[in-house]
């Protein structure tokens, strides 16, 4: 037996937020931002509302489809409830798993592939069978609601996903981490103040990185590019996925893109889109997917899995 994917679950907290409210406190255009970014909504946490809230919700929706109770709980997020202790133990707390061990990632829009990776290696290790990891960010409460550039990009949100074992040549083939910390100031929210953003560098770390990262992942799996069923790839947003896509060589049927509905939701964004993937056309026994991210830190990850 090998570690997979079991069920799946997200969580995206209230109402749409179009356009014309995004623009109305930041001052864009809504036209620009539909026609530059190509998006035209995305979900706002309250302002009390709280990671771990929207982490809880997404778990219970992945766990609704299992038939294995979580050993292990990785929480991908960098808007924590607090600094300590980790919102992974307010999750396990309130998903009633008392004794679980629980902890937190922090490697931005990566995040979760590296979650990801961590509760992978600790199945190898038989230190846990069923892991449950979750990406959650209430992120627009660090976004400038006033910056135009950065506010209509991003959404709050949360995605888990429950593993459980798999028949051999199922599951999570492999996975890749990249960082390179000489770059961490293209992306940042200091102690004091907004998120920042250099978006020119940050998207050509993404052009360079994303490609180089999945090929990674892709040889370390023993697996060809041609041999994808699906990409799921961070949904920074609508055009740079599909540059992404279009610079790899593969197909909008192979690379779905959900961010013009969600906007970046940092480390919830690849759970919540692979969630997303999985209800607009479910994989199927066999299907060979592939998780992409780039994010601030600069940091990368890729997974390769075999669908079960």
């Amino acid at each position: 037996m090998t570690t997979g994917i079991v069920s799946l679950g997200l969580h995206l907290p209230g109402a749409p937020v179009g356009n014309d409210s995004v623009a109305e406190a930041s001052g864009a255009d809504p036209a620009w931002i539909q026609d530059r970014i190509g998006m035209h909504a995305r979900h706002h946490a309250a302002p009390r509302q709280t990671a771990t809230e929207l982490a809880v919700a997404a778990a219970e929706s992945a766990l609704t489809g299992a038939a294995v109770t979580p050993d292990l709980i990785v929480v991908a997020t960098v808007t924590p409830d607090r600094p300590v202790p980790a919102t992974a133990c307010f999750v396990q707390e309130r998903l009633g798993l008392a004794g679980v061990p629980a902890f937190d990632v922090n490697a931005a829009c990566s995040g979760f592939i590296y979650a990801l990776s961590c509760a992978h290696g600790m199945t190898l290790a038989a230190h846990a069978r069923t892991p449950l990891v979750i990406g959650a960010d209430t992120f627009t409460h660090v976004v400038d609601p006033t910056d135009r550039r950065t506010a209509p990009l991003f959404g709050d949100g949360a995605g888990a996903v429950q593993l459980g074992p798999v028949p051999a040549g199922y599951g999570i083939l492999a996975v890749e981490l990249w960082a390179e910390g000489s770059q961490a100031m293209y992306a940042t929210v200091p102690r004091e103040g907004w998120f920042a953003m250099d978006g020119r560098s940050v998207s050509g770390v993404v052009m360079d990185m994303g490609p180089k990262i999945l090929q990674a992942a892709l040889d370390r799996a023993g697996a060809r590019l041609d041999q994808l069923d699906r990409v799921i790839v961070h949904q920074a947003n609508p055009r740079l996925v599909r540059r992404l896509a279009e610079h790899v060589g593969l197909g909008e049927d192979q690379v779905p893109a959900y961010g013009s509905v969600t906007g970046n939701t940092a480390s919830a964004s690849v759970p919540v889109a692979l969630a997303m993937a999985d209800r607009e056309r479910p994989f199927r026994r066999g299907d060979l997917v592939a998780l992409v991210a780039v994010g601030a830190g600069m940091t990368a990850g890729a997974a390769v899995l075999r669908w079960y």
